[in-house]
């Protein structure tokens, strides 16, 4: 009969907060008390998902707030509601906008 391996996400999300490297992290969980090998894979396992997630999440937050500014500087541009402003806004807050939603992406996609 195949072992259930129980991992503690509280446990994770305290090794994770705490800024670790991998090393640190192993020797945390050794300190703990967890020092069979293949609950130790699991906890890194888990701790590299919720780091992958929480990465994941800044990104879609990147890309969000890049594509609310390309819209508004896109409305902005075509209204021609600040004239005085319309290069600021069709050159600097549209290339702000791109540059925003690349690095969302590249938090995504990394």
């Amino acid at each position: 009969m195949e072992e259930v391996l129980q991992v503690d996400e509280s446990i994770c999300q305290q090794l994770l907060s705490s800024g670790l490297n991998t090393e640190g992290i192993q020797a945390s969980l050794k300190e703990k008390g967890i020092s069979d090998d293949d609950l130790v894979a699991a906890y890194m396992d888990t701790i590299k998902k919720m780091r992958y997630s929480k990465r994941r999440n800044m990104g879609f937050t990147f890309m969000a707030a890049g594509a609310f500014l390309g819209f508004l500087s896109c409305v902005l541009t075509i209204s021609h509601v600040l004239p005085q402003m319309f290069d600021f806004i069709f050159y600097g807050l549209t290339t702000l906008a791109v540059c925003i939603v690349v690095l969302g992406l590249y938090y995504v996609f990394e």
